[in-house]
């Protein structure tokens, strides 16, 4: 089995490339990850493997829709649906994965008899997690997924246009980062000063996703920018992830304990077992309110003076012009 490869992209650019040509050196570096990573995941041996193919698959679907007029439009497309397709297969996985983790770190704070009481649980999240994976290997044997790697991998083996027409190839690689990521960090802050105590879960899901979006593209064209600048900024921006993904992560465990309860059998095991869930539940919601407070103090963090004039000097200038 090969090592696990991580997911960071790594990639050194110049100011003075086109920005196709560097759209190209990123999805070629988020191939040769997933490549890297597919048998350990179909093997199942290791939850890594799954994250770090994730990874990468995620911040191909994120780059194809940050990239209107660099890629013509019937590649980007194609490609678009078939890593929406993958998104949505690994994440059930994955879901399970961190799940079955959390578990598996809590059995010494639960204790041996509520352990004990809740191995029905255990028994139907693994029961879930085998299909979900068997589904997710079936998939990456599929004509599907061997058309979408074929069609990616020839995009990328053909030769750039030595005069691209598409509007945005064309432009200055530093205009072009600074544009889009000046565009998806106002997404970020508008979506969460909209947040209140009463908004729904989906809106913290939804600032999840700009945030995730928002970082990615930060990440891809680091190499532009002072690292000792970025730093701060980045570290604030991920620690409101991590309380956005906990928080996300809280609500599907909360589901899982709801089609668990739903779908047992009334016996006596299961009885015990009911009761147990019953106090997970509650340690859930406890948990979950915690971290809803705590978003607050994130993203506070995140709009500050400091850290918006940081914001503003990186990519509010519109170099490159």
């Amino acid at each position: 089995m090969p090592p696990v490869v991580a997911s960071n992209p790594d990639l050194n650019f110049t100011a003075g490339m086109r920005v196709d040509e560097t759209v190209r050196a990123i999805m070629q570096r988020l191939l040769a990850m997933m490549n890297a990573n597919v048998v350990g995941v179909q093997a199942g041996v290791d939850p890594e493997f799954l994250h770090n193919f994730r990874i990468a698959v995620r911040r191909q679907h994120v780059l194809l829709g940050q990239i209107r007029g660099v890629m013509p439009q019937r590649n980007r497309r194609q490609l678009s649906r078939g890593f929406a397709w993958l998104n949505e297969l690994t994440g059930r996985v994955r879901d399970l994965d961190v799940y079955l983790c959390r578990l598996e770190a809590d059995k010494t704070r639960l204790g041996p008899a509520t352990c004990k009481d809740l191995a029905p649980l255990y028994e139907f999240l693994q029961h879930r997690q085998q299909l979900a994976h068997q589904q997710l290997v079936e998939s990456l044997n599929s004509r599907r997924y061997i058309r979408l790697i074929a069609a990616w991998t020839a995009y990328l083996a053909s030769p750039l246009p030595v005069c691209n027409r598409l509007p945005d190839a064309r432009c200055s690689l530093p205009s072009f980062a600074n544009r889009r990521i000046w565009h998806m960090l106002r997404r970020v802050m508008k979506q969460g000063n909209a947040i209140r105590a009463h908004s729904p879960p989906q809106d913290l899901h939804a600032l999840r996703k700009s945030c995730k979006k928002l970082r990615y593209l930060i990440e891809f064209f680091q190499s532009g920018y002072s690292a000792i600048m970025l730093k701060q900024p980045l570290n604030v921006l991920k620690s409101l992830q991590d309380v956005l993904g906990e928080y996300q992560d809280l609500q599907v465990q909360q589901a899982f304990l709801v089609t668990f309860r739903q779908q047992a059998p009334a016996t006596p095991v299961m009885k015990n077992a009911l009761c147990a869930i019953k106090l997970m539940r509650r340690r859930l919601e406890k948990r979950k309110i915690k971290v809803r407070k705590s978003f607050k103090q994130h993203f506070a963090a995140l709009v500050e003076t400091r850290q918006q004039k940081t914001f503003n000097r990186l990519f509010n200038k519109m170099k490159g012009r």
